[in-house]
């Protein structure tokens, strides 16, 4: 049983070749594997560099439009409660001088000169409720009548 033919006189296995042409374009060839290596890895860390910048540019702009909204909302609440504020403040000083004005009406009403009460019983003759007179001073009726 013979496996192995065999190809005249040169060895099927373990042949060293040193051909300096062979060897040349070995080494071209790994240059060239070498140089599409390196360009490669530089293309991906390019890549990777403008992806990275391209994410912080992405951040930095949502960041600023996150600020912007705030500061705008802030600024509206502002003019709200400020809108809000100067309407009690009106309102208040409507309500203040409304009360002024009662109070000034009631003082004056209550300077107001009118009749006393001894001047009042003048204008009656008798008490409608105990029919007696009202101009009762105070004297008695016994000693009149002596």
């Amino acid at each position: 049983v013979e496996s192995t033919q065999s190809t005249g006189d040169l060895p099927v296995f373990g042949r060293i070749d040193v051909n300096p042409e062979r060897v040349k374009e070995m080494r071209k060839r790994a240059k060239e594997v070498m140089n599409h290596q390196i360009k490669t890895a530089e293309q991906k860390k390019l890549f990777k560099d403008t992806e990275k910048q391209e994410a912080v540019k992405f951040e930095v702009d949502m960041l600023s439009r996150a600020k912007t909204e705030t500061r705008d909302d802030c600024y509206r609440k502002y003019l709200i409660r400020k809108s809000v504020q100067e309407n009690l403040e009106k309102s208040w000083t409507t309500q203040h001088q409304l009360k002024m004005s009662r109070d000034h009406a009631e003082l004056t009403h209550r300077r107001k000169p009118g009749l006393q009460l001894l001047d009042q019983c003048d204008k009656y003759k008798r008490c409608n409720q105990c029919k007696k007179c009202c101009n009762n001073t105070g004297t008695s009726n016994i000693l009149e009548g002596e």
